[in-house]
């Protein structure tokens, strides 16, 4: 009885291991696709890539502006 109880126990942390395991590899799998998207958002966001792809699809008479162009409004909400 003691060695049904043993074996019983073992095959049941064998398959607790075996999900565990298969939890650790989706949490990597994921990981690393989170790690790509955050790398492609970061070079699809900046400026210059964001000029070349609008050069592409949207024409020439797309009008941008560079950063020392654009002047922020200060809005006073006292009054």
């Amino acid at each position: 009885m003691g060695t049904t109880f043993t074996s019983f126990y073992k095959n049941k942390s064998k398959e607790l291991e075996n999900q565990l395991n298969i939890k650790k590899k989706n949490i990597f799998e994921l990981k690393k696709i989170k790690n790509l998207e955050l790398k492609e958002n970061v070079y699809l966001k900046s400026p210059e890539n964001i000029q070349k792809l609008a050069d592409k699809y949207l024409g020439k008479d797309y009008i941008y502006f560079n950063n020392e162009d654009i002047e922020f409004l200060v809005i006073d909400e006292k009054k």
